[in-house]
């Protein structure tokens, strides 16, 4: 890029020289130049007012601070266009004159461009607590993940603009040594990286979010422990025949008849019911608090599903209990308790003699069974919200008990 001359070349010139004359010199003799410099750029009128005053006072302790990290001496001119500068890291840092120099050698050693990962990440908490719609809950999760892998690691306190790709890469090589960790883990990891990346991108604190340069499929992870089993047909109908008639009973049979997640159906209104259609629209988080939209925040989230005959006949037995609210499961201002919810279906099961799962595992069990007997895993793709069918896939655990599997293989394979 080409400079036209520096307007301050014969102060530029005259600090340069007297530094090339007499490198062993104490920068003091600087000092004529320095205080030329401040008069012209501080209080070219000539008045010494409070605001130049506090101008030089506030140059005078960065300038301080530089001289502590760095050779002030080894300042050179540039002959085409009379700008300082010095050689930092082998980069050339410029401008056009002393002061303007200081400063951006202050910014790179102690401002925002030195800025560590470590740093950062407080910054990022910040910025999603006031400016995001993440949950509490994701943030305690997001703290809790930086605390096990990345507090107190030396990638956390070089600057970030310092980072390379080659130090990611060295990083991750550590952490997935040996199959340490899941996909599920390193990718949760992953993203709070790229989340506090990509806010030092927007705020110009470094040019480039690395991680966008690294071939991920070179870690090897710990196997996932796939031990989720969904309730089989035969238990859901167990369960809706032994629960009672009770508030948390009816939620929980209506519940076996979607495929909401729980704070989806605490959200439910009645008007969001039209004919035997159900409209998904809301969520109620861990904190009780309505939010107008669904987790996850994609287009699909928003959905609606149709109603069975004994779905509806589930929703007249709760009106007759919740008459006066607009929420089909808020009470007395009070939502649906999720631990209630999971205590009463613990009781259920446990009186069945049925292994109890909690209230997020019925979503996987009506898909599943649904999906059994035929619902294409497209159409539940719709139905559970999901913007990709791998999510979906998921969710679509096989039902057949272990004994009827074998049953089967002992049929076919003899």
């Amino acid at each position: 890029m080409c400079h036209s001359v520096s307007p301050y070349k014969k102060q530029n010139e005259s600090i340069v020289s007297t530094l090339t004359s007499n490198p062993s010199a104490p920068l003091t003799e600087l000092n004529d130049v320095v205080s030329e410099l401040q008069k012209l750029m501080f209080y070219p009128d000539g008045k010494l007012s409070t605001t130049a005053c506090q101008s030089i006072l506030e140059f005078n302790q960065k300038e301080s601070r530089v001289k502590e990290v760095c050779d002030l001496k080894k300042i050179k001119l540039r002959p085409d266009d009379s700008r300082i500068y010095l050689i930092i890291k082998r980069k050339p840092i410029s401008s056009t004159n002393y002061i303007g120099l200081i400063e951006k050698l202050y910014d790179h050693f102690f401002g925002t461009i030195s800025l560590t990962m470590e740093e950062y990440f407080e910054t990022w908490m910040q910025w999603r607590a006031t400016e995001s719609s993440v949950t509490e809950k994701t943030t305690k999760e997001n703290r809790f993940l930086w605390n096990a892998l990345l507090k107190d690691q030396e990638i956390t306190k070089v600057p970030l603009n310092s980072l390379s790709a080659k130090d990611y890469i060295h990083y991750f090589r550590i952490i997935t040594k040996d199959r340490q960790l899941t996909r599920k883990r390193f990718n949760d990891l992953k993203s709070i990286m790229n989340g506090i990346l990509y806010l030092a991108v927007e705020n110009e604190v470094i040019d480039h979010n690395c991680l966008r340069d690294i071939n991920f499929k070179q870690f090897a992870f710990k196997a996932e422990e796939n031990n989720i089993k969904p309730y089989t047909e035969e238990e859901r109908l167990q369960i809706i025949n032994h629960l009672g008639d009770d508030f948390y009973s009816l939620a929980i049979k209506l519940d076996f008849h979607l495929v909401l997640r729980i704070g989806e159906l605490k959200g439910l209104k009645w008007d969001d019911i039209k004919d035997d259609t159900i409209y998904i629209r809301r969520f109620i988080d861990d904190q009780n608090k309505v939010i107008e939209d669904i987790k996850g925040h994609a287009s699909q989230g928003k959905r609606q599903m149709p109603l069975t005959p004994n779905a509806l006949k589930i929703l007249e037995q709760i009106r007759l209990q919740n008459p006066n609210s607009e929420y089909i499961f808020i009470r007395n201002d009070q939502p649906l308790a999720t631990v209630t919810f999971n205590r009463r279906l613990k009781k259920c099961c446990e009186e069945l003699g049925i292994e109890y799962r909690s209230s997020h595992k019925l979503r996987f069990s009506t898909a599943s069974i649904m999906y059994k007997n035929g619902v294409e895993d497209t159409e539940l793709q719709k139905l559970l919200g999901h913007t990709s069918l791998n999510m979906t896939h998921h969710y679509l655990r096989c039902l057949n008990p272990q004994e009827e599997t074998a049953s089967k293989m002992r049929a076919i394979l003899g």
